[in-house]
C-alpha cells in the first residue's frame, strides 16, 4: 500500500509538468521569443520541472532496546540503551516518549537522557531510558500473590515536524518477588479484661499490608471486625458474654499471612492484690488508698480487695519505717496507681546509718553522713590537717576512728555492713609566746592540750656592757633563765633584762694593769737595751788609690747638677729611717732633731 499512494503521488506530479509545459510555450509564443535560443527554453523547462518533483520515502526509524526483557526489583531504577536507526536518506528528528500498557494507571512511567534526538542516514544514534520502578507499597497492597509481575511499556518515537509515530518498541520488566515474607502479629494488651475494661489488640506486620480483623465470642459468632492498612490498633469495651475471645487476622502484602491471639472477659469487678515485705513482724505500716488510711500492715501481710470496674485507685504506704537505732527500712516506690485487677508488693530493703562527726565537735565540716543501703561503699572525704580556733587554739587532725577503732589514713571508703559511726579526731594545740627582746628565746610555739612547754633565753647577752636576765612574768614568774609551763591554754611568757657593766670595768681594769707593767719594764731595762751603733770600718779596706776628679767642664758648657740623696738613721743603732719617723722601727728608741 506504501508503494501504490507513491506511485499515484508521481502520476498526479507528471501530469501537471505537462499541462505547465503548455502553458509556458503558449506564453511564449504570446510574446514572440525568437530572439531566445532554443537551449535557454529547454534549461527553463528543465528547472520548472524539477521543482515540481519532489522523491517519496517510507518514513521509519527502528528503535532497539539493549533487552527487551529486564528482570529488576521492586523500588530499583532500570536503565536501558535505546539505538535509533532509519533507512530513510537525510535522516530524521523525532520525540522519545514511553507509555505503560499494563493495568492500572502508572502517568510518568519513566525518561530518556536525550528525549528529542536526531537520527542520521547513514549511521545512528542513543539515547538512555531510565525506568524508576515503584516500591511494593504501591505494587502489593491488596495483592495475595508473591510475584513475579510483568510491566510492560511501548517507546515511540515522533517526527517533530509531522507530529507523527514513526517508530515504536517494547520491553517488558519483570519484577521480582519481595526477598522478605510476609509477617502479620495481633497481640492483646492483657490477657484477661473485665466487662467495662477496654479491649485493645495491636496489629502489626513487617510491610504496609491490608488486613481484616476478625474478632469471635465463646461460643464462635462475630463479636468485632475491622479492615485496613497495618499496622493498626483495634480498641472496644468488653462486655457479656465472659470467656475466652479469639481475634484472628488475615493480610494481603504481595502474598498472604495469618495470625490470631486470644484474651479472656471476667465479671464487672476486679481485685487487688496488696502485700508489704522486707519489714520486721513487729513493724507497721500505714496503707492508704485514695489518700484515706485504711489499715496498719504488718511486715509480709496481705490484702485483696475489690473495686468497680472502670475506678482507679491510689494505694500509698510509708516511704520508711524505723528499726532499732542505725536501723530503717526504705520503700522507693512507695506509691501505686491501678484501673483493673493487679496486685503489687510494697517491698522494703533495709538500710544503715552513717553517723559522720568531729572530736572536738564542730570543729570542720565532714561529709558522707546519712542512710545507706546494705552493702554500699561511701567515700569518707579527707578532713583539713589543721584547723584555727581561736586565738592561740588551733587543732591538728589525730587519725579516723570507725566505732571506736583508729583507722589510718586520711579519708577512706567505709563499706557499710552494719551501722557506722565515723569520727574526724583532731588533737587541741595552745599557742606558747615567748616574748624577748635579747637572749634568742626558745620554746614558742603550739603544743598539744595538757603537754607540758619548756622555754629559755641566753643570759648574759653582750660584751663589756651586757643585758643579764633578772626574772619571768606572765603565765610564769621564775628567776631562772629556762622555765616549764603546762599548756592547758595559750599562755605568753616575758623575760625582764637589766643592763650590767661589770664586765666592761673589768676588762678596762685588765688593760691597765698590763699597761702599767710594760711601762715598768721598759724603765727598767734602761740604755743597755738599747742596740750600739755598728763600728767605723778598718783602715785596711780603705781604697789604696784615688781618682782624680774629671777636669772641670769650659765655661761655654752647661754643667749639670747632681741630685742630693739624704739618709736619715737612727741615732742609737743606726738603722735607716724613712722621712717623718719617730721612732726607730728596730730599736724603738725616740728620735731627736
Amino acid at each position: 500500500m506504501p508503494d501504490s499512494l507513491d506511485f499515484c503521488s508521481f502520476s498526479r506530479e507528471s501530469a501537471l509538468s505537462q499541462s505547465y509545459i503548455r502553458r509556458t510555450a503558449r506564453v511564449t509564443a504570446g510574446i514572440h521569443l525568437r530572439h531566445v535560443s532554443g537551449w535557454l527554453v529547454l534549461f527553463i523547462l528543465l528547472v520548472s520541472m524539477a521543482s515540481l518533483i519532489s522523491p517519496a520515502y517510507a518514513q521509519t526509524v527502528l528503535i532497539a532496546p539493549a533487552s527487551t526483557t529486564v528482570n529488576a526489583s521492586m523500588g530499583s531504577i532500570v536503565n536501558q540503551v535505546l539505538t535509533l536507526t532509519t533507512p530513510d536518506p537525510g535522516g530524521h528528528t523525532v520525540s522519545l516518549s514511553i507509555v505503560y500498557t499494563g493495568p492500572g494507571y502508572w502517568p510518568s512511567p519513566g525518561s530518556f537522557s536525550v528525549p528529542t534526538i536526531a537520527v542520521p542516514n547513514p549511521g545512528s544514534a542513543t539515547s538512555v531510558l531510565t525506568i524508576v520502578i515503584p516500591g511494593p507499597e504501591y505494587l502489593c497492597p491488596g495483592t495475595s500473590a508473591a510475584g513475579m509481575y510483568n510491566l510492560p511499556f511501548t517507546i515511540q518515537a515522533t517526527d517533530t515536524t509531522t507530529l507523527a509515530i514513526i517508530g515504536a518498541a517494547s520491553i517488558v520488566v519483570n519484577l521480582l518477588p519481595i526477598i522478605f515474607p510476609l509477617a502479620i502479629s495481633v497481640e492483646p494488651s492483657k490477657t484477661s479484661y473485665m466487662i467495662g475494661e477496654t479491649v485493645r489488640l495491636t496489629l502489626n506486620s513487617n510491610a504496609p499490608a491490608e488486613y481484616y480483623l476478625k474478632i469471635r465470642k465463646p461460643d464462635g459468632t462475630l463479636w468485632g471486625s475491622k479492615n485496613g492498612h497495618l499496622p493498626a490498633t483495634y480498641e472496644k469495651k468488653a462486655s457479656e458474654p465472659i470467656g475466652t475471645y479469639t481475634a484472628e487476622l488475615v493480610a494481603t502484602y504481595c502474598g498472604t499471612a495469618q495470625a490470631s491471639a486470644s484474651f479472656s472477659v471476667t465479671p464487672d469487678t476486679y481485685e487487688v492484690t496488696i502485700s508489704v515485705t522486707g519489714i520486721p513482724p513487729d513493724r507497721t505500716t500505714a496503707l492508704l488508698i485514695d489518700g484515706n488510711k485504711y489499715a496498719d500492715m504488718k511486715g509480709n501481710a496481705v490484702k485483696v480487695l475489690t473495686f468497680p470496674i472502670g475506678t482507679s485507685h491510689n494505694f500509698q504506704v510509708d516511704p520508711y519505717v524505723s528499726g532499732a537505732p542505725g536501723y530503717r527500712y526504705h520503700c522507693a516506690s512507695n506509691i501505686w496507681t491501678t484501673t483493673a485487677q493487679d496486685s503489687n508488693e510494697f517491698k522494703y530493703v533495709p538500710e544503715y546509718q552513717l553517723e559522720v562527726s568531729t572530736d572536738p565537735a564542730g570543729i570542720t565540716e565532714v561529709t558522707g553522713a546519712g542512710w545507706f543501703a546494705v552493702g554500699a561503699s561511701v567515700l569518707i572525704s579527707a578532713v583539713p590537717s589543721e584547723v584555727q580556733g581561736t586565738e592561740g587554739t588551733k587543732y591538728a587532725f589525730s587519725t579516723w576512728t570507725v566505732d571506736g577503732t583508729p583507722r589510718a589514713g586520711n579519708g577512706f571508703i567505709a563499706v557499710m555492713d552494719t551501722p557506722h559511726k565515723v569520727v574526724a579526731k583532731y588533737d587541741t594545740m595552745f599557742l606558747l609566746t615567748v616574748r624577748s627582746d635579747v637572749g634568742n628565746p626558745t620554746g614558742g610555739g603550739y603544743y598539744v592540750s595538757g603537754s607540758t612547754a619548756t622555754f629559755s633565753v641566753n643570759s648574759p647577752v653582750g660584751i663589756g656592757v651586757q643585758q643579764v636576765f633578772v626574772e619571768w612574768k606572765g603565765d610564769h614568774t621564775g628567776k631562772e633563765p629556762k622555765g616549764s609551763i603546762t599548756m592547758d591554754g595559750p599562755k605568753t611568757v616575758t623575760a625582764v633584762w637589766t643592763t650590767s657593766y661589770t664586765q666592761l670595768y673589768m676588762i678596762v681594769g685588765a688593760i691597765a694593769v698590763v699597761a702599767a707593767m710594760f711601762l715598768l719594764w721598759r724603765r727598767r731595762a734602761g740604755p743597755s737595751a738599747i742596740k750600739p751603733p755598728p763600728p767605723p770600718p778598718p783602715p785596711s779596706e780603705v781604697p789604696a788609690s784615688v781618682e782624680e776628679p774629671p777636669p772641670p767642664p769650659p765655661e761655654t758648657e752647661t754643667v749639670p747638677k747632681r741630685e742630693v740623696s739624704i739618709s736619715i738613721r737612727c741615732t742609737n743603732c743606726g738603722h735607716e729611717l724613712k722621712t717623718g719617723e719617730t721612732y726607730c722601727p728596730e730599736c724603738g728608741q725616740k728620735q731627736t732633731d
